[in-house]
């Protein structure tokens, strides 16, 4: 699902403008189709990723053909086999003169590994190859220029206003005079701004005629180009990497793999009907009749209250009973197709506040500092929604029942926190000025019952 189908012309009056957001979302936009597929034969216009692009699923593209991490980045720590790309997020830094890209790997043995240390693995990869650093410079260099620009055009045109219609209206007295002997309009008089004999008249058709070109049609704030974003970096560049040879990529499982398009996170107005809404008369009737009217003050997520419900009820109604589960929740039923959160410094959206990886973060900031630059912090950079899921393993939405999300892919949110100072050693880099590095990967998987 592409971000242009979240909202449609239609429904524009139900965001709420009052909300603003720094979060960047990532949604499905295209299938990724390689040219040995057999569906590329029936699509001319399909396209392989480049570094440049974010994209789930696929192959990974290196930030050299040549160059690639090692190979232990790459491995599950637990069953020693391959992983497969999750998610490949083009993540360059405003002022940074070099190519950046976040890669999220997981193992697809998911029976063995899944909710075990070291099965989903982030890493980080640099490339500073000299010409590529000198082509970004241009670009940062022509961007600027176009803004200097543009708003040396706004300021010429305000002034020009001014200069037009300074004296529009002044009759010769001071301002603020008492004198209404002087009528402004009158054809008489010669300091008539109208009057078609004063040589003063702005709008006299020499004059005009020279100022013509000059005149804005609107002096609107919408003429001076936003500020750069993660959004408009991401997705804008216009030099593309070269293909990736196809002898020097692992040899690696994969999921499908489908594009991302990406767009600022915006709200839609709050409405009578949570996301969460339609499953609480699940629990409503399977809640055991002896805690209705009980003091007791225990939550329907308790052990004696879950006695009663099935499987499936009980891990809802435990979810329920969790705050970061509601707010990741209600945040989320704005923009239900989003499959990528990116917001570099900021906080990620909790899936819940009962493990070990929501502690790093309710109360405070207690992420590990990164082993290879201890004088260093990380920070929050990004993180892979479980709508991701269902796109990964091609789950049909019209199908999709509770139990196939809750026993699929098991993880709920993968959050991945980097170095602030976006730092590699010296001796990481290769012959090719490229160099990859692992960062704090954090899972919140899904409650077992």
């Amino acid at each position: 699902m592409s971000s242009h189908d979240e909202y449609s012309s239609d429904e524009e009056d139900l965001v709420d403008e009052n909300q603003k957001s720094d979060v960047f979302l990532g949604f499905v936009d295209a299938p990724i189709i390689y040219d040995d597929d057999e569906q590329a034969e029936d699509d001319e216009d399909a396209e392989e990723p480049t570094i440049e692009d974010t994209f789930i699923g696929g192959k990974p593209v290196w930030l050299h053909p040549e160059s690639f991490p090692d190979e232990k980045f790459v491995c599950c720590e637990n069953c020693g086999k391959k992983m497969a790309l999750l998610l490949q997020a083009f993540a360059p830094i405003d002022g940074k003169l070099y190519d950046r890209v976040i890669y999220i790997f997981g193992c697809k043995n998911t029976s063995q590994c899944s909710k075990k240390k070291g099965s989903i693995k982030a890493i980080r990869g640099i490339s500073k190859d000299p010409e590529r650093v000198a082509e970004i410079k241009k670009e940062q260099e022509e961007a600027v220029s176009k803004d200097l620009d543009a708003k040396l055009q706004l300021d010429n045109q305000k002034k020009l206003q001014i200069e037009l219609t300074k004296d529009l209206f002044s009759s010769g007295t001071k301002s603020g005079s008492n004198d209404k002997s002087v009528n402004p309009f009158a054809s008489s008089d010669s300091s008539n701004p109208f009057a078609s004999s004063s040589g003063a008249n702005p709008f006299g058709g020499n004059a005009f005629a020279a100022k013509k070109e000059e005149t804005p049609k609107e002096t609107s704030k919408k003429e001076v180009p936003p500020k750069e974003s993660y959004a408009s970096i991401a997705s804008k560049n216009t030099v593309k990497s070269k293909k990736q040879s196809e002898k020097s990529q692992y040899e690696l499982p994969y999921y499908s793999g489908n594009f991302l398009y990406v767009d600022r996170e915006t709200f839609k107005k709050e409405t009578n009907d949570p996301e969460l809404e339609k499953y609480r008369h699940l629990i409503d009737m399977d809640v055991n009749k002896d805690d209705e009217g009980s003091s007791s003050g225990k939550r329907r997520g308790s052990s004696s209250s879950g006695a009663g419900l099935d499987p499936s009820t009980a891990k809802i109604s435990s979810m329920l009973d969790d705050k970061y589960f509601e707010n990741f929740s209600n945040t989320v039923k704005h923009n239900p197709g989003q499959v990528l959160r990116y917001n570099l410094g900021g906080n990620p959206l909790l899936y819940s506040g009962r493990d070990e990886i929501a502690k790093k973060f309710a109360g405070g900031f207690n992420v590990p500092k990164p082993a290879f630059n201890p004088s260093s912090e990380r920070q929050f950079e990004l993180q892979l929604m479980p709508k991701a899921i269902m796109d990964l393993e091609q789950i049909n939405d019209e199908d999709v029942k509770i139990n196939d999300i809750l026993n699929g892919m098991s993880w709920g949110t993968i959050i991945v926190c980097t170095d602030v100072e976006d730092y590699v050693p010296e001796s990481s880099f290769d012959d090719n000025q490229v160099a990859y590095i692992e960062e704090w990967c954090g899972v919140q998987w899904e409650e077992s019952v």
